[in-house]
């Protein structure tokens, strides 16, 4: 049993569905009559996809790092002095 995937015609952007197996064979659109590869219409929109998500990870890091800039937030904060140990704690004789 395979499934279905639907691809849009790159002309018209009407959805056409074909069997998985079969996506990598021409396919011609119904209504414009448009000869395309399912597989690759596919995987040019995937393309597009995943270069927005990496532009919006970008814009968000950017915008991090200017509120950081802003609050003053962008310094590492210092180390906390050690706790003193028990041999150099005062003690106060009752």
């Amino acid at each position: 049993m395979s499934s279905v995937v639907k691809a849009k015609c790159p002309q018209c952007k009407t959805e056409v569905a074909v069997e998985e197996e079969e996506s990598s064979q021409p396919v011609s659109c119904s209504s414009c009559q448009t000869t395309f590869v399912p597989a690759a219409v596919i995987a040019e929109s995937n393309r597009r996809f995943e270069i927005g998500m990496y532009v919006v990870m970008l814009l968000i890091g950017i915008g991090l790092v200017g509120y950081m800039a802003m609050t003053g937030n962008l310094k590492p904060k210092p180390d906390a002095p050690p706790p003193p140990q028990a041999a150099e704690m005062d003690t106060v004789p009752e």
